[in-house]
């Protein structure tokens, strides 16, 4: 009897926190005062700068409270688990389309953006050597001359090192693309394409597909590509990045889409703007991909 009730007593304390430990998402912030995880401070002073719109109401003191970021009535007197996060009243002035357009009502924009690490040139022309080091572990000095990827010094494998920014699916058919094997007649056309046109389109050791097959990482003027085909490419504002036109057959395109975007805004309670528009220019491309040329590098067409 002495054994259980000495096993009990250790044990007590284990069971009451692991019993606990869940509870709290059935309560309220009222009851449970506790924070989701990654969830924004409270009762905290916004700094001077910040200016808010009026109707995100802070505490005296200007301290964040629940009702200063979200429009629920009452929210804090909620269960977690009965939040209608679907509501557009879950966070003011939305439903936001991206997320970080509601962090920016109070943040400022230019200074929480990631740097555009791939615009390595300073006004007058010279690298900002910064740059070469999210992904290289040394500036390389000599970018003129032609390299192997193991003398690149990459800070990760050559197939993986734009996921350490990227995902691995940023546009349409990259998936296709990414580890595709090229066969043997593709290899033999890949470089007959790359001598037309004095350019570069490398594949991995085992001749898969990369994302620096197609895409160029660093910008027009960082390798000098008349003695390294490595620095020819398409010329574009990598500040501004892809630009797009407006195109007559948006009208054709919205009245096909519409029932099917009409019907997830009322599902989801995201009303989506999805234009038909043309590609303007490019960036960061060995070839333009607008009129084909990138494709027909590798790709071979029956006519």
């Amino acid at each position: 009897m002495r054994f259980w009730l000495l096993l009990w007593a250790i044990l007590l304390p284990w069971s009451v926190c692991l019993a606990g430990d869940d509870d709290w998402q059935t309560q309220s912030y009222k009851q449970s005062k506790r924070l989701p995880d990654l969830h924004h401070a409270v009762d905290i002073k916004l700094m001077d700068s910040m200016r808010p719109p009026a109707e995100f109401e802070l505490k005296t003191g200007r301290l964040l409270q629940c009702k200063t970021c979200h429009g629920l009535k009452k929210m804090d007197e909620i269960p977690y688990d009965k939040v209608d996060k679907t509501d557009p009243a879950f966070l003011r002035g939305g439903p936001y389309r991206d997320f970080e357009d509601f962090c920016y009502q109070c943040h400022n924009k230019k200074d929480n953006e990631r740097p555009n690490i791939h615009a390595m040139l300073e006004k007058d022309g010279t690298v900002k050597k910064q740059n070469c080091l999210y992904c290289h572990e040394e500036v390389n000095e000599q970018r003129d001359q032609r390299r192997t990827a193991s003398f690149l010094k990459l800070r990760l494998p050559i197939e993986e090192v734009c996921y350490g920014c990227h995902l691995k699916t940023p546009h349409l058919n990259a998936l296709e693309h990414l580890e595709a094997k090229a066969k043997p007649e593709m290899k033999n056309h890949i470089r007959d394409s790359e001598r037309r046109n004095g350019i570069i389109l490398p594949l991995s050791k085992d001749s898969k597909v990369m994302c620096v097959s197609c895409h160029s990482p660093h910008p027009d003027g960082v390798i000098n590509g008349t003695k390294n085909p490595a620095g020819n490419q398409i010329k574009g504002d990598v500040e501004k990045g892809i630009e797009y036109s407006k195109h007559s057959w948006n009208v054709v395109y919205q009245a096909d889409k519409h029932d099917r975007l009409d019907l997830y805004g009322r599902t989801h309670k995201l009303w989506l703007d999805v234009p038909y528009e043309r590609i303007k220019t490019e960036v960061l491309l060995r070839l333009p991909a607008k009129d084909g040329k990138l494709c027909l590098a590798c790709h071979e067409f029956e006519r």
